[in-house]
């Protein structure tokens, strides 16, 4: 998993417009226009909630852009109470996956890690933006899912929505790109009927500067947390997520710089009830234990390279 971008604007939408004869015109809360043609492009999604119904749904299809885009900023849009909503991409040499509607149990099933997920969000509104000069670069002709997850313990069907407008800059004015990576313990062990918790440290194999983390675990984790590490001590917790749905993708402003050979110290912890095992693998029945960071420069080479676990198994 590569975890890639992210971004800004703002939007205003009446709330009580007027029709010519003076009643209160319905309002399309779901509306956000797109950017114009050159500034950048949307990614929009529409499903069903139906009424005391639990959905979580991933709608495949193409890219909306046909060149490589440097992204600045972002601005999304989506139903309040929204438990979450990620992009994530096939990527160019991906499994190729029939555009539509898919139940993302289903959809995750036998392929979770196949995809990167590079924006997610809970808010019902909000911008991010990258310094100025900074961009991800998006490639076209690559597959897009576009997942929701949502409670509704109302009496009636609720249509749900999520917009997000990518906002781009001209070539000229790029100064740098980002780049993402992760950590993935791949050698996790979680005993039955118990709780458990496993740590990794690592450290950058080059200067960095850190401008997003984000977590990645199944639906037996319980805590992720991230502690700096200088290579010798582990310092206080920083960072915290109670909650695996949501990867909580963290921007820091300005970007936390990591020197060569200082990183963190990443923890997860399970709860597993059942009566058997569980280990690290693919599907969601399976476990994960994923730190994800996005980086400037846009080195593809540049990781955080682990040197000690919980377990004492080192990978790369």
């Amino acid at each position: 998993m590569r975890l890639v971008f992210i971004s800004l604007c703002g939007l205003v939408l009446c709330s009580a417009c007027q029709s010519s004869d003076g009643d209160p015109e319905p309002v399309d809360e779901s509306f956000v226009e797109a950017p114009a043609e050159g500034e950048g492009f949307q990614f929009a999604m529409d499903a069903v909630a139906p009424a005391g119904s639990e959905v979580w749904l991933c709608a495949v299809y193409p890219i909306p852009t046909e060149v490589l885009s440097p992204v600045n900023s972002v601005y999304y849009k989506q139903n309040p109470g929204m438990h979450h909503m990620t992009l994530s991409t096939t990527g160019i040499t991906g499994p190729e996956i029939e555009y539509g509607m898919y139940d993302c149990n289903e959809l995750y099933e036998d392929q979770m890690d196949e995809f990167t997920m590079f924006f997610g969000s809970q808010d019902a509104e909000d911008t991010m933006q990258l310094p100025e000069g900074v961009v991800a670069r998006l490639p076209p002709n690559i597959d897009i899912i576009h997942e929701v997850h949502y409670v509704n313990t109302s009496a009636e069907d609720v249509n749900l929505y999520s917009r997000v407008n990518a906002y781009t800059i001209d070539d000229e004015d790029v100064e740098v790109g980002i780049w993402g990576g992760q950590v993935r313990d791949e050698t996790i062990e979680i005993p039955a009927q118990s709780e458990h918790t496993e740590w990794t440290r690592c450290v950058m194999n080059r200067d960095v500067d850190v401008h997003f983390l984000a977590s990645h675990t199944h639906q037996l984790g319980v805590e992720f947390t991230v502690a700096p590490f200088d290579g010798t001590e582990t310092g206080e917790i920083f960072y915290r997520n109670n909650d695996w749905h949501d990867p909580k993708i963290v921007q820091y402003d300005p970007p936390m710089h990591l020197p060569e050979g200082t990183g963190f110290e990443y923890a997860c912890t399970w709860n597993n009830p059942s009566s058997e095992p569980v280990s690290y693998g693919l599907t969601a029945l399976d476990e994960m234990c994923n730190l994800a960071l996005v980086h400037t420069p846009e080195i593809m080479s540049a990781r955080c390279e682990v040197v000690e676990t919980s377990d004492g198994v080192l990978w790369e």
